[in-house]
């Protein structure tokens, strides 16, 4: 007999619930001079204007909204910068509601790519915000040596550092960018898509 294929959640219901999670913490700050609605809007946005893509723009719209889950939990650790475990928080969610294995790695990663980067570039921590300075530090730090090296092995490495320039970018208040219902309909296809059949995906 054939391996049934697993339930997944039901798209719309999830997109809901991801639309309620903007609605109730987009407005919040974290130390930048953006909210994390226009912070995720940017970055989803300067990834469609470098063309990386539809799958890739929403990784980046979603990357933060670890943030958010934490504080519907009420999770120990949330300061003035939120939640220092977000990535993880963030993929975990991700890939419990369905999102793609390519999503959910690059959300997972977005923070060690950022101390990736402090190691291997030393004008690469300039560049960051105060706010991503200060988490930087909770964080971890910039990798050791070994740590680098293990990272490099990450076959996604290229995608992961893409993310992470995109995240660092998109801090810009004045931004023009598509509003929320625009992420939420291109989270609604995706997830759509992913849970066709391959042979019924066009």
């Amino acid at each position: 007999m054939p391996t049934p294929r697993p339930t997944l959640p039901d798209p719309t219901r999830t997109v809901t619930d991801i639309e309620r999670l903007f609605l109730r913490h987009g407005q919040d700050t974290y130390g930048e001079h953006c909210t994390q609605l226009q912070h995720a809007q940017q970055s989803g946005t300067l990834a469609l204007e470098q063309g990386l893509g539809e799958e890739f723009a929403l990784a980046a719209f979603l990357h933060d909204i670890g943030h958010f889950i934490a504080l519907d939990q009420a999770v120990q650790g949330i300061d003035d910068y939120g939640f220092i475990g977000h990535s993880e928080l963030g993929a975990d969610y991700l890939a419990r509601h369905g999102f793609s294995a390519r999503i959910v790695e690059l959300v997972r990663e977005h923070v060690r790519a950022k101390r990736y980067l402090c190691a291997v570039d030393r004008t690469y921590a300039q560049t960051l915000s105060p706010a991503s300075t200060i988490t930087l530090a909770q964080q971890g730090g910039p990798m050791s040596a070994a740590q680098v090296s293990a990272y490099e092995c990450n076959p996604h490495l290229g995608d992961i550092i893409q993310l992470r320039l995109l995240d660092d970018s998109g801090k810009r208040p004045a931004m023009p960018c598509p509003a929320l219902p625009f992420w939420l309909d291109l989270a609604r296809q995706h997830l759509t898509a992913i849970g066709q059949p391959s042979g019924d995906r066009v």
